[in-house]
């Protein structure tokens, strides 16, 4: 192969591999304070796949999310969405904050889960769904209410579009707020724990959600303490602590043959908990 077309297409692999990597991630700070939280984090997450980062209370996982959808400003490195800088804008090699406009045209690409529903207590299933759709993407009553119905059909919601959150368990408030995200056609899902919130017997209704929006190819980051859903459901698993990545790599890897002595302690003392 000439050198010249070994180089364009050398090239074109790099593009086309750059173009798939829906969240990039280099060299990430966080402080508060005198405290750095997230000391230098590379990550990347691309289309359809689903990353769980696990590890103990206090790593930075959550932090982390945080920082990703610029819900905590963020110290030193970038943080881009589709190739796009999240959260500053770069002009004559100099770095400034991006104004509220530029951040939400940016993060649209997001969609938030949290530990805690965050619903409008005031606001059926349906109106919380379609509370965005309406402000946010000035659609109409009725097609926002056609495109909410949809959205909590697929969490298995429909029948309930008209209770209030009070009338809701945890498990189907859940299930409300990550319609309400799905409403708003994200190419890339972010949960913060999202079953910690949970009664044990309700978790599996929202696990079992997650696991649909794999099987549907939807890119998800996930911070989780439910391992057996690491496990079993994502592409790639990350093991944070102290707020670096200790160990990453397939599920099936890091659960059986742990390389790191703090990955092998943390799995003991799940395993232990878990008898």
């Amino acid at each position: 192969m000439p050198e010249d077309t070994l180089a364009r297409s050398v090239g074109d692999q790099d593009t086309a591999q750059a173009s798939a990597r829906v969240i990039e991630v280099r060299g990430l700070v966080k402080r508060f304070g005198d405290v750095e939280v997230l000391r230098g984090i590379d990550l990347d997450v691309r289309a359809s796949e689903v990353v769980c980062i696990i590890g103990p209370s206090g790593s930075g996982k959550s932090t982390l999310l945080r920082c990703i959808a610029f819900l905590e400003v963020y110290d030193q490195g970038d943080v881009r969405i589709e190739g796009r800088l999240l959260g500053y804008r770069e002009r004559d090699g100099r770095r400034s904050l991006a104004s509220e406009r530029e951040i939400d045209e940016v993060r649209s690409s997001l969609g938030m889960v949290f530990q805690h529903f965050n619903l409008w207590p005031h606001m059926t299933a349906l109106g919380n769904v379609t509370e965005a759709l309406r402000m946010v993407k000035r659609m109409s009553r009725r097609d926002a209410e056609e495109s909410g119905l949809d959205v909590l059909r697929r969490v298995g919601l429909e029948a309930h579009a008209g209770h209030y959150p009070e009338q809701l368990s945890g498990g189907q408030k859940q299930r409300v707020a990550i319609a309400r995200a799905l409403a708003m056609r994200p190419r890339v899902m972010l949960f913060d724990e999202p079953t910690s919130a949970l009664d044990p017997e309700l978790v599996g209704e929202v696990l079992a959600v997650m696991r649909q929006l794999a099987t549907e190819g939807m890119t998800m980051l996930i911070v989780s303490h439910e391992m057996g859903f690491a496990a079993h459901v994502a592409s790639t698993a990350m093991f944070m602590d102290d707020g670096r990545f200790v160990e990453q790599g397939p599920p099936a890897q890091l659960f059986a043959a742990p390389q790191s002595e703090r990955l092998r302690a943390f799995l003991n003392t799940w395993r232990e908990r878990s008898i």
